[in-house]
């Protein structure tokens, strides 16, 4: 008498062994979709220009972006120069109450600067004079890496 040994490979693929490969992965992107950090979109688009240095540390809360047409934005909203010079004057008393005693703005968090590479170098002349007359001192300036 012959006995027939089982088939083990179906007839039907047999892809049942995937179903837990596609479960795990189907779980790992359930999870870092809802792990992920969003970032929130800044309100000027800004090509930052290119630099062989690396950033010193992480951004400051504080950032202003400089548009190739000029306009100004400070944190995720369009500002005017009257809107930019309280808001400077603000930070710049934060500042001052943070360090204690002593001259505004010494000591103090710096202020970041997301300047577009085709900002001409006027523009960014006069609003680095505006952050001088409002007594911010430090000024961190957003490059790109060189590739």
């Amino acid at each position: 008498m012959k006995l027939r040994r089982p088939n083990r490979h179906r007839g039907d693929g047999g892809d049942d062994h995937l179903v837990p490969l596609i479960n795990i992965i189907f779980l790992m992107l359930i999870f870092f979709m809802i792990a992920a950090r969003f970032a929130p979109l800044e309100p000027l688009d800004v090509a930052p220009p290119r630099s062989s240095q690396a950033p010193p540390g992480s951004m400051a809360d504080r950032t202003i972006l400089l548009a190739a047409d000029g306009r100004v934005a400070v944190g995720e909203r369009i500002v005017e120069p009257a809107a930019l010079a309280a808001t400077l004057r603000d930070w710049s008393a934060a500042d001052g109450r943070r360090t204690g005693a002593g001259p505004v703005g010494l000591g103090a968090a710096p202020v970041t600067l997301k300047a577009d590479a085709n900002v001409h170098a006027e523009q960014l002349r006069m609003l680095l004079a505006r952050l001088r007359e409002a007594g911010i001192e430090r000024v961190r300036l957003v490059t790109a890496a060189a590739n």
